[in-house]
């Protein structure tokens, strides 16, 4: 290799290192602009685009070879370097209106918009695509860098996004596509200072906008919001949201469930917008408990009324609740909370505000809730954990990427355990009684945890009251006497509450009333078994709690209401439904049409080809049926969405190219070939079997060590699909290398759609029925490569 061409694998390993920045930063900002559950659209559209440059490259035969691609190369990635933020700074101008019906004027905008994320990754996929078929240099190291820096992505993007923000993040992305494109012109002798400058300015500007912030976040998915970030006193990203703090304004004290005299209370407040859509108050104390007078007046103080000692807060947010445990007199009070931002927000910039860091009693940690209390050894009085995920993630249903360990059977487990014997665990829900509600759903999760503790009236354990639009659920594990009555029914009494049950008042609700009598698990599946909506406990391995509707219900869209939690839930599967078919489109389109009209590849008969494109087909498919699974169960587990996208994305990257480099040992002649997808399928099904042991036993660990168990997981699983892809290559390739680019595009093609489907199987009936179905596709897989080996007569290769 001479100099020159030296520059082609580190130009390689920085076109892959800012593609995957820019996949796993448009999961992050899908989340704020629109619903948490088009954060997977971002892995969907990656995969296509990547897949149509494939295709692009494939088709162009011998105008895509030796110097004209060694142009193509160095043009497509200073395209590449240039489209990355026009693509992204158009994202933040272009308002997506929410879909609550399929209407042109409401798709129109969501078109627009996956087009436009898609345009990178076409291009990257062009590039990569040239660099490792179309030079004739050593594909083993060339693929090497192309993991090296795909990797070295995934570790890096976390970092630079908490240290700037999203945006210089992405103009990074940027630069590092434009030195590659400087790199590839030293490969192909052209003139290569336009590159440099190019990247060197993209870093100018990165830096620039991380001290002043220059475009901000225009159009987020809570219309109320659009265009007010100028107004903003602070605004940060983090892995887990983007965080907007308001101005300080004086006015009334906001109350989730206000009670009766909650009117005549006044503070000044800065109001925390999370994501764009999700807001908690940060409210002005001068540290006097005497100025808290206003705190009994909202409902989900209740269990202030019923216990004193030590307590817990789950989702500080603004700080809230650590206010209410303050006036409750609280002996110790630990507030948990998961988003690193908030808590320096509490400690520092606002430490003075709030009043709340500096008292003796009250300690903060960063970390997730459920992981922290698995490891501690402390019992509580008290554990609250008031709208935690709020109206974000409950309209949206929670698709992916969002869902919470901490309403799960699993979950609330580790909660009961950490309380003391009469110990109160405290959940506030929004509620309405004129139609469907999350309450409903809490009181089956409610009634299910204390049935898994052997808890044969659960009915005595449980008190329930509403005010406004939010009800607070106490839960105990011991039975709530009659202290607890006198106490309840005095505060119900004082400040105007509705008790909506309680063991002396069963209630006028006939769903909750049936729900809270059941005394086993197959009497609770029977009192909440409804054709609509899903009332049943969410689990780990279903943890949807905030998605109601069941698929039944798409056949009669009249009939779902359009507010509340089914119409957000309605929105979202809207939605889905909408990106099924705009994705179907797009892979019709721009894969599979220009691959009809290049026709059958010679060297195969139709047989061999329909083998072939079953075979690639499938495992494209089943690559996608495991990831996003993944993807979803281990949010769950590690509590971190987008550190648990690059950890996947990481390990399945440096595992699978582990697979592929160790694909030239094995002959594809070998009778033994199809034991490879018959193994996947093999450690598919042991680790869907071992997945929730592996969680429980490890749940108490730090995120570094639950971190190295997903890894683990993830490595024997992922070096066995990267067999999979080269060994059909060489296979059918020795029949026809004109069927290539076929293989790759029905791969990509199946995978797209597979990614849409996966989200709507783990939502309505699993996410381990994706892996289960993947297992069974991979027996197939066996079967298929079985008979192309027949067909085929392989040589060793």
């Amino acid at each position: 290799m001479t100099r020159s061409q030296a520059w082609l694998a580190p130009g390689l390993a920085l076109t892959t290192f800012a593609t995957l920045i820019v996949e796993i930063l448009s999961t992050r900002l899908l989340s704020v602009l629109t619903w948490y559950h088009l954060s997977f659209l971002a892995v969907s559209l990656a995969m296509l685009g990547m897949a149509s440059g494939a295709v692009f490259v494939f088709l162009r035969g011998d105008q895509a070879r030796g110097d004209q691609a060694l142009r193509l190369l160095t043009r497509s990635t200073f395209a590449m370097a240039v489209a990355i933020p026009v693509v992204h700074l158009c994202t933040l101008v272009i308002p997506i209106p929410p879909l609550t019906e399929a209407r042109l004027s409401l798709i129109l905008p969501l078109a627009i918009f996956v087009v436009l994320i898609g345009i990178p990754f076409f291009l990257s996929g062009v590039a990569v695509t040239l660099a490792l078929t179309r030079l004739g240099a050593p594909i083993g190291r060339l693929y090497a860098w192309d993991l090296a820096g795909a990797a070295a992505g995934c570790l890096v993007v976390i970092p630079l996004l908490v240290r700037t923000n999203l945006t210089s993040t992405m103009f990074s992305a940027a630069a590092a596509t434009a030195l590659a494109a400087w790199c590839f012109a030293r490969v192909a002798g052209q003139r290569h200072r336009v590159a440099f400058v190019l990247a060197v300015s993209l870093l100018g500007v990165a830096g620039w906008n991380a001290k002043h912030n220059v475009f901000p976040v225009l159009y987020p998915k809570n219309q109320g919001l659009w265009l007010t970030a100028d107004n903003a006193a602070l605004t940060a990203w983090t892995t887990h949201a983007y965080v907007v703090l308001g101005q300080p304004a004086d006015g009334p004290v906001y109350f989730w469930g206000p009670g009766r005299g909650a009117e005549g209370f006044n503070a000044t407040l800065q109001w925390l917008t999370l994501d764009g859509e999700a807001a908690t108050p940060v409210t002005k104390w001068d540290g006097r408990p005497e100025s808290l007078a206003w705190v009994p007046h909202d409902v989900t103080s209740l269990p202030y009324q019923v216990r004193q000692g030590d307590v817990a807060v789950i989702g500080v947010g603004g700080g809230r609740d650590i206010l209410s445990a303050v006036w409750g007199r609280s002996r110790s009070i630990t507030g948990i909370e998961i988003n690193r931002a908030l808590v320096e927000l509490l400690e520092r910039r606002a430490r003075d505000f709030a009043g709340i860091a500096g008292r003796p009693e009250v300690t903060l940690v960063n970390d997730e809730a459920r992981a922290h209390l698995a490891r501690t050894s402390r019992r509580f009085d008290i554990i609250q954990m008031s709208l935690i995920d709020t109206w974000a993630a409950t309209g949206a249903g929670a698709f992916t990427l969002s869902e919470n360990g901490l309403y799960t059977r699993e979950g609330w487990r580790i909660l009961l355990d950490r309380l003391s014997p009469r110990g109160v665990f405290s959940v506030s829900r929004w509620f309405s009684p004129s139609r469907s509600s999350e309450t409903s759903r809490l009181i089956s999760l409610a009634v299910a945890a204390l049935l898994d503790r052997h808890i044969a009236s659960p009915a005595q354990h449980l008190v329930l009251a509403a005010s406004g639009n939010v009800a607070t659920l106490l839960v105990s594990p011991s039975p709530f006497d009659q202290r607890d009555r006198e106490a309840i029914d005095r505060t119900i009494d004082e400040f105007g509450f509705r008790l909506l049950l309680a063991p002396w008042h069963p209630g006028d609700d006939v769903l909750l009333r049936a729900i809270v009598s059941s005394s086993s698990p197959a009497a609770l599946a029977s009192a909440i078994v409804d054709h609509r909506y899903d009332y049943s406990a969410p689990t780990d391995e279903r943890p949807f709690f905030f998605n109601m509707l069941r698929p039944a219900s798409l056949l009669d869209l009249d009939a779902v209401p359009k507010g509340g939690v089914a119409g957000g839930n309605l929105r979202a599967t809207v939605t889905l439904l909408v990106l099924l078919a705009l994705t179907t489109v797009l892979v019709a389109v721009i894969v599979v049409w220009p691959l009809v009209r290049s026709g059958r590849p010679r060297g195969l008969s139709p047989a061999g080809f329909g083998l072939a494109l079953l075979y690639f087909g499938l495992i494209g498919a089943g690559f996608m049926l495991v990831q996003i699974p993944f993807l979803q169960r281990f949010s769950v587990y590690l509590g971190h969405p987008t550190w648990t996208l690059a950890v996947i994305l990481f390990g399945m990257i440096l595992f699978t190219g582990v697979g592929s480099a160790l694909s030239d040992l094995v002959p594809t002649s070998s009778r033994w070939l199809p034991a490879v997808p018959l193994t996947v399928a093999f450690v598919l099904v042991a680790d869907t079997a071992l997945i929730q042991l592996v969680v429980d036993t490890t749940s108490a660990w730090s995120l570094a060590g639950r971190t190295a168990v997903v890894l683990a997981l993830l490595a024997p699983l992922s070096v066995l699909l990267g067999l999979a892809f080269p060994i059909g290559m060489r296979l059918v390739g020795a029949a026809s290398d004109l069927a290539l680019a076929w293989l790759w595009g029905v791969n990509g093609a199946c995978g797209v759609l597979a990614s849409v489907g996966a989200v709507a199987v783990s939502m309505w009936f699993g996410i381990h029925r994706n892996l289960w179905i993947a297992a069974c596709g991979y027996v197939l897989v066996a079967w298929t490569l079985w008979a192309l080996q027949r067909r085929l007569a392989p040589r060793d290769h």
